[in-house]
Protein backbone atom coordinates (compact mmCIF):
# COMPACT_ATOMS: atom_id res chain seq x y z
CA UNK A 1 0.00 0.00 0.00
CA UNK A 2 1.08 3.59 -0.85
CA UNK A 3 -0.01 5.69 1.80
CA UNK A 4 0.71 9.11 -0.21
CA UNK A 5 -1.38 7.25 -2.82
CA UNK A 6 -4.23 6.70 -0.24
CA UNK A 7 -4.11 10.28 1.67
CA UNK A 8 -4.03 12.27 -1.46
CA UNK A 9 -6.96 9.55 -3.70
CA UNK A 10 -9.13 8.32 -1.45
CA UNK A 11 -12.99 9.13 -2.10
CA UNK A 12 -12.58 12.67 -3.60
CA UNK A 13 -15.72 14.99 -3.41
CA UNK A 14 -18.32 14.09 -6.33
CA UNK A 15 -20.06 17.29 -8.51
CA UNK A 16 -23.28 17.45 -7.70
CA UNK A 17 -23.96 16.92 -12.06
CA UNK A 18 -27.02 19.43 -11.56
CA UNK A 19 -27.34 21.39 -14.65
CA UNK A 20 -28.20 24.85 -13.09
CA UNK A 21 -30.62 25.43 -16.21
CA UNK A 22 -33.42 23.69 -14.65
CA UNK A 23 -32.94 25.19 -10.99
CA UNK A 24 -35.24 28.09 -9.54
CA UNK A 25 -34.91 31.15 -7.97
CA UNK A 26 -35.68 31.14 -4.55
CA UNK A 27 -38.55 32.78 -3.01
CA UNK A 28 -37.39 36.79 -1.95
CA UNK A 29 -36.83 35.38 1.89
CA UNK A 30 -34.48 38.49 3.46
CA UNK A 31 -31.26 37.15 5.00
CA UNK A 32 -31.69 34.16 3.10
CA UNK A 33 -28.01 31.83 2.66
CA UNK A 34 -27.27 28.80 1.07
CA UNK A 35 -25.05 26.75 4.63
CA UNK A 36 -25.17 23.79 3.65
CA UNK A 37 -25.03 21.07 0.49
CA UNK A 38 -25.98 17.15 0.47
CA UNK A 39 -25.78 14.69 -2.14
CA UNK A 40 -27.86 11.30 -1.55
CA UNK A 41 -27.76 8.90 -4.09
CA UNK A 42 -28.55 4.94 -5.28
CA UNK A 43 -28.39 2.33 -7.22
CA UNK A 44 -30.94 -0.72 -6.71
CA UNK A 45 -31.33 -2.77 -9.55
CA UNK A 46 -32.48 -0.84 -12.39
CA UNK A 47 -32.93 2.19 -11.26
CA UNK A 48 -30.61 5.23 -9.77
CA UNK A 49 -32.18 7.84 -7.53
CA UNK A 50 -29.92 11.02 -7.15
CA UNK A 51 -30.92 13.58 -4.55
CA UNK A 52 -29.13 17.31 -4.69
CA UNK A 53 -30.13 18.76 -1.55
CA UNK A 54 -29.53 22.65 -0.36
CA UNK A 55 -29.74 23.98 2.41
CA UNK A 56 -30.34 27.56 3.56
CA UNK A 57 -30.98 30.00 6.56
CA UNK A 58 -31.99 33.31 7.35
CA UNK A 59 -30.33 34.41 10.74
CA UNK A 60 -32.53 37.81 10.44
CA UNK A 61 -36.18 36.43 9.80
CA UNK A 62 -35.07 32.87 11.58
CA UNK A 63 -35.83 30.99 8.55
CA UNK A 64 -34.72 27.70 7.16
CA UNK A 65 -35.19 26.37 3.71
CA UNK A 66 -34.35 23.24 2.48
CA UNK A 67 -34.87 22.49 -1.58
CA UNK A 68 -34.15 19.21 -3.21
CA UNK A 69 -33.58 18.03 -7.42
CA UNK A 70 -33.66 14.50 -7.58
CA UNK A 71 -33.99 12.28 -10.68
CA UNK A 72 -35.40 8.62 -9.71
CA UNK A 73 -35.39 7.01 -13.25
CA UNK A 74 -35.45 3.41 -14.66
CA UNK A 75 -32.07 2.97 -17.25
CA UNK A 76 -34.02 0.64 -19.39
CA UNK A 77 -37.62 1.49 -19.46
CA UNK A 78 -36.69 5.40 -19.29
CA UNK A 79 -39.69 5.84 -16.58
CA UNK A 80 -38.64 8.83 -14.16
CA UNK A 81 -39.94 10.52 -11.22
CA UNK A 82 -38.37 14.00 -11.06
CA UNK A 83 -38.42 16.65 -8.35
CA UNK A 84 -37.38 20.21 -9.70
CA UNK A 85 -37.14 22.53 -6.32
CA UNK A 86 -39.29 20.61 -3.65
CA UNK A 87 -38.63 22.22 -0.81
CA UNK A 88 -39.54 22.74 3.24
CA UNK A 89 -39.93 25.89 4.71
CA UNK A 90 -39.97 26.60 8.49
CA UNK A 91 -39.47 29.08 10.82
CA UNK A 92 -38.81 28.33 14.63
CA UNK A 93 -41.95 28.12 16.46
CA UNK A 94 -44.25 27.52 13.45
CA UNK A 95 -45.29 24.61 11.51
CA UNK A 96 -43.49 23.19 8.33
CA UNK A 97 -44.59 23.82 4.83
CA UNK A 98 -43.65 21.26 2.55
CA UNK A 99 -43.91 21.72 -1.43
CA UNK A 100 -43.80 19.06 -3.71
CA UNK A 101 -42.66 19.68 -7.52
CA UNK A 102 -42.70 16.84 -9.62
CA UNK A 103 -42.10 15.83 -13.17
CA UNK A 104 -43.15 12.62 -14.54
CA UNK A 105 -43.98 10.68 -17.42
CA UNK A 106 -45.82 7.70 -15.20
CA UNK A 107 -49.48 7.47 -14.28
CA UNK A 108 -49.36 7.22 -10.32
CA UNK A 109 -52.41 4.57 -10.29
CA UNK A 110 -51.79 2.46 -13.61
CA UNK A 111 -48.17 2.64 -13.25
CA UNK A 112 -48.03 2.59 -16.90
CA UNK A 113 -46.08 5.10 -18.92
CA UNK A 114 -47.69 8.19 -20.37
CA UNK A 115 -47.04 11.96 -21.62
CA UNK A 116 -45.23 14.26 -19.40
CA UNK A 117 -46.97 15.32 -16.34
CA UNK A 118 -46.09 18.37 -13.88
CA UNK A 119 -47.24 18.38 -10.58
CA UNK A 120 -47.09 20.63 -7.69
CA UNK A 121 -48.76 19.49 -4.05
CA UNK A 122 -48.39 21.93 -0.91
CA UNK A 123 -48.47 20.31 2.41
CA UNK A 124 -49.19 22.29 5.43
CA UNK A 125 -49.46 19.44 8.70
CA UNK A 126 -49.38 20.71 12.05
CA UNK A 127 -51.28 23.71 11.49
CA UNK A 128 -54.49 24.41 13.06
CA UNK A 129 -57.88 25.57 12.58
CA UNK A 130 -58.74 28.51 11.14
CA UNK A 131 -54.61 29.20 10.72
CA UNK A 132 -54.68 26.57 7.77
CA UNK A 133 -57.36 27.93 6.70
CA UNK A 134 -55.81 31.51 6.44
CA UNK A 135 -52.79 29.86 4.50
CA UNK A 136 -55.08 28.12 2.37
CA UNK A 137 -57.34 30.99 1.26
CA UNK A 138 -53.89 33.15 1.14
CA UNK A 139 -52.52 30.28 -1.26
CA UNK A 140 -55.43 29.91 -3.70
CA UNK A 141 -56.42 33.65 -4.30
CA UNK A 142 -53.42 33.86 -5.12
CA UNK A 143 -53.52 31.01 -7.40
CA UNK A 144 -57.33 32.47 -8.79
CA UNK A 145 -55.42 35.83 -9.70
CA UNK A 146 -52.67 34.05 -11.95
CA UNK A 147 -55.12 31.56 -13.50
CA UNK A 148 -53.63 28.61 -12.10
CA UNK A 149 -56.30 25.55 -11.64
CA UNK A 150 -55.81 23.35 -8.08
CA UNK A 151 -57.82 21.19 -6.07
CA UNK A 152 -57.94 20.78 -2.18
CA UNK A 153 -58.47 17.10 -0.29
CA UNK A 154 -56.89 14.62 2.00
CA UNK A 155 -55.30 11.53 1.53
CA UNK A 156 -56.89 9.18 4.10
CA UNK A 157 -53.12 7.30 4.61
CA UNK A 158 -51.82 10.21 6.44
CA UNK A 159 -52.44 10.96 9.78
CA UNK A 160 -54.95 13.41 10.31
CA UNK A 161 -52.65 16.42 11.91
CA UNK A 162 -51.28 16.23 8.52
CA UNK A 163 -54.71 18.17 7.06
CA UNK A 164 -55.44 18.62 3.42
CA UNK A 165 -53.45 18.99 0.96
CA UNK A 166 -53.07 22.06 -2.20
CA UNK A 167 -52.85 20.58 -5.38
CA UNK A 168 -51.60 21.93 -9.55
CA UNK A 169 -51.62 19.44 -11.82
CA UNK A 170 -50.76 19.94 -15.80
CA UNK A 171 -49.89 18.24 -19.00
CA UNK A 172 -46.53 18.85 -19.83
CA UNK A 173 -43.27 20.36 -18.26
CA UNK A 174 -44.40 23.84 -16.50
CA UNK A 175 -41.64 25.22 -14.77
CA UNK A 176 -42.79 28.73 -14.47
CA UNK A 177 -45.69 27.42 -12.52
CA UNK A 178 -43.39 25.57 -9.90
CA UNK A 179 -41.47 28.67 -9.41
CA UNK A 180 -44.45 30.66 -9.30
CA UNK A 181 -46.58 28.30 -6.47
CA UNK A 182 -43.26 28.57 -4.52
CA UNK A 183 -43.28 32.08 -4.63
CA UNK A 184 -47.01 32.18 -3.76
CA UNK A 185 -46.18 29.41 -0.47
CA UNK A 186 -43.36 31.30 0.80
CA UNK A 187 -46.14 34.77 0.94
CA UNK A 188 -48.85 32.54 2.42
CA UNK A 189 -46.41 31.08 5.39
CA UNK A 190 -45.01 34.58 5.69
CA UNK A 191 -48.56 35.53 6.00
CA UNK A 192 -49.57 32.99 8.40
CA UNK A 193 -46.53 33.43 10.68
CA UNK A 194 -47.18 37.77 10.56
CA UNK A 195 -50.66 36.09 11.54
CA UNK A 196 -49.87 33.59 14.36
CA UNK A 197 -48.30 33.64 17.39
CA UNK A 198 -45.00 32.05 17.87
CA UNK A 199 -45.20 28.78 20.30
CA UNK A 200 -41.61 28.71 21.60
CA UNK A 201 -42.36 24.96 22.70
CA UNK A 202 -43.43 23.92 19.24
CA UNK A 203 -42.95 19.98 19.35
CA UNK A 204 -41.17 19.37 15.32
CA UNK A 205 -41.93 15.23 16.00
CA UNK A 206 -45.02 14.15 14.89
CA UNK A 207 -43.96 15.26 11.46
CA UNK A 208 -40.14 14.24 11.75
CA UNK A 209 -41.57 10.87 12.55
CA UNK A 210 -44.00 10.60 10.11
CA UNK A 211 -41.53 11.70 7.18
CA UNK A 212 -38.55 9.92 8.25
CA UNK A 213 -40.00 6.57 8.70
CA UNK A 214 -43.55 5.87 7.65
CA UNK A 215 -43.62 8.22 4.69
CA UNK A 216 -39.84 6.77 3.70
CA UNK A 217 -41.18 3.48 3.59
CA UNK A 218 -44.60 4.55 2.08
CA UNK A 219 -43.05 6.42 -0.90
CA UNK A 220 -40.49 2.85 -1.05
CA UNK A 221 -43.57 0.61 -1.51
CA UNK A 222 -45.01 3.50 -3.88
CA UNK A 223 -41.98 3.35 -6.17
CA UNK A 224 -41.76 -0.58 -6.13
CA UNK A 225 -45.29 -0.53 -7.88
CA UNK A 226 -44.19 2.17 -10.49
CA UNK A 227 -41.12 -0.25 -11.49
CA UNK A 228 -38.79 2.16 -9.90
CA UNK A 229 -36.45 0.78 -7.24
CA UNK A 230 -35.66 3.36 -4.58
CA UNK A 231 -34.47 2.29 -0.99
CA UNK A 232 -36.82 3.51 1.87
CA UNK A 233 -33.00 4.38 3.75
CA UNK A 234 -32.42 6.89 0.90
CA UNK A 235 -36.03 8.17 1.15
CA UNK A 236 -35.58 8.68 4.74
CA UNK A 237 -31.82 10.15 4.34
CA UNK A 238 -33.50 12.91 2.33
CA UNK A 239 -36.48 13.23 4.78
CA UNK A 240 -34.09 13.59 7.40
CA UNK A 241 -32.66 16.90 5.86
CA UNK A 242 -35.77 18.21 4.91
CA UNK A 243 -36.89 18.72 8.73
CA UNK A 244 -33.53 18.43 10.94
CA UNK A 245 -32.42 21.60 11.90
CA UNK A 246 -35.45 22.91 14.22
Amino acid sequence: MNNDMFIKQYLKPSTDGLSRQFTHSLPEIPDLKKCGEFIVQSELEDTFSTNIILKHESAGTGVRLVEVYKSSENRIKGTFIRLVGTMSLVKKGYPFLFLDAVVTNLNFRTGEQEDLTTRVVIHFPQAEGKGREMFLSRLSGQADAAGLAYSVGGIDSLPDFWGPLWRFSASGIHLDAMRTLRNFAWEAYSHFCSQTKEDPNFDYRPVQHQMVFANAQTEHLMFRKLGLSVPAEVQAAFFSVLVAGV
